[in-house]
């Protein structure tokens, strides 16, 4: 089978299946079972597949047709600039995680650091005390953007399960932050001392309604422990948002990933802890999506 009649069965399969992007999907199993770039597809048109990797196709084909994530199958996704691994004892890092990075970079740069300007080689040189605590990190993958920005800040990455936590060491010791982050298993705050001048967190936020309106990729396949909370989806966010003024500096910050309907019983229970400061900034989708509160 040449490579441009397997992209086109397997877009077709793939459609017939449900997939919302077959041929997109199809590119990235193919380039994954020929070790190529997506692009380098289109260039070997006629390159003829060989028994072993044709039936390595139908088998990761057949996984995907049956809603299993893609990049569950692949094993990897790319997040801010990292390259990370990623099964099923974790969350699938999504665009709106990598927004909520974009943003603490952006207020980091410029209550803590230089101007871009006066950047080093290998990053944000600053204050060397600054800490930061991830609470649920799942893969690692705010801790381990943030730290390969600003490698003088000391990150806690702190996470329930010990299969989440060993993903996202694994991942700190592939992009070469290991060494900038302690690892730390907790339930929320229950293990950890100290205080910190910003706690960034991505916490289930999901209500139970809206999680059986998920996708079957969703559903079926990621930790829904990660996913839903009690309380309309509340639970988690009032937890940490009642808890984090014990482990805050003064002045200092929480960020939170939420629903886009949850923002305004956010602010009214903030209100309500003595937080001195809220704000509400919007994803890629212009939907109230991160929560901010100082102390």
């Amino acid at each position: 089978m040449y490579v441009s009649e397997a992209l086109q069965s397997l877009t077709v399969y793939l459609g017939r299946h449900g997939i919302e992007h077959p041929s997109t999907d199809a590119e990235w199993l193919l380039s994954f079972v020929l070790d190529c770039k997506r692009l380098e597809l289109f260039l070997m048109p006629e390159r003829v597949l060989t028994a072993e990797q044709t039936e390595r196709l139908r088998a990761l084909s057949m996984r995907r047709a049956q809603r299993e994530p893609l990049q569950y199958i692949v094993g990897e996704v790319d997040f801010f600039g990292q390259k990370l691994t990623v099964d099923k004892c974790v969350l699938i890092p999504r665009p709106e995680t990598e927004e909520s990075v974009y943003q603490v970079r952006g207020y980091l740069e410029e209550n803590f650091f230089k101007e871009p300007s006066d950047l080093s080689d290998i990053g944000y040189e600053g204050q060397k005390s600054l800490k930061i605590l991830d609470l649920g990190t799942g893969s690692g993958a705010i801790a381990i953007a943030l730290s390969a920005l600003f490698p003088s800040v000391k990150f806690t990455a702190v996470d329930c399960s010990v299969e989440a936590l060993a993903v996202a060491e694994k991942n700190s010791i592939v992009n070469n932050v290991r060494e900038r982050i302690s690892f730390v298993q907790s339930d929320w705050f229950s293990n950890i001392k100290g205080t910190f001048d910003v706690i960034i967190s991505n916490p289930p936020y999901v209500s139970e309604e809206e999680y059986r309106s998920l996708q079957p990729e969703v559903r079926c396949f990621e930790p829904k422990s990660a996913l839903t909370a009690e309380d309309e989806g509340l639970a988690d966010l009032k937890y940490i948002l009642s808890k984090a003024p014990e482990y805050l500096k003064r002045d200092g910050l929480l960020v939170m990933e939420t629903g886009c309907t949850q923002h305004a019983a956010l602010r009214a229970y903030a209100k309500t802890l003595g937080y001195v400061k809220t704000q509400s900034t919007l994803d890629l989708s212009h939907r109230e999506r991160y929560f901010w509160a100082w102390v």
